[in-house]
């Protein structure tokens, strides 16, 4: 989840749009990962873009499926702390998959592979084994990103 501050608003609500404000940033105060999407949409003939940070699976999974011939994802990469990446400090990476599976406790747990072949996780067990996981459901494939 992001954080945001009355004193980083820029401008007034609704100024650029109804509904809409402008941040000059967000703060993220839990040390988990998140999703950096950038999508094209197009208006009245005219193409943008714009990058969505999206903070969970469920929220990753609606623009996903939101996708239509006026709004197209392009490009999903995961970012993370270094206690899931294995290093000092955090990461940004091209996402090839996301898989969401239930341990032996029945604790959801995330399971992230990077373009790159890596793999993290979001289990906190001692010893964990994405193999003992069960009622895994994908919910992210590359494939699933349509070409603009």
């Amino acid at each position: 989840m992001f954080r945001t501050h009355d004193a980083d608003m820029l401008g007034l609500p609704g100024m650029f749009g109804e509904g809409q404000c402008q941040w000059h940033q967000v703060s993220k105060v839990l040390r988990n990962h998140w999703y950096h999407i950038t999508v094209q949409a197009k208006t009245k003939g005219q193409v943008s873009e714009a990058v969505l940070m999206v903070d969970s699976e469920p929220r990753l999974q609606q623009i996903l499926i939101s996708q239509d011939a006026e709004m197209v994802i392009t490009e999903v990469q995961v970012v993370t702390p270094g206690h899931m990446n294995g290093t000092s400090g955090w990461r940004m990476e091209a996402l090839r998959k996301v898989t969401l599976g239930e341990d032996e406790n029945e604790c959801l747990v995330c399971l992230l592979e990077i373009e790159t072949g890596s793999k993290y996780h979001t289990s906190h067990q001692p010893g964990f084994r994405s193999d003992a996981l069960n009622n895994l459901r994908p919910i992210f494939l590359s494939s699933m990103i349509r070409s603009a």
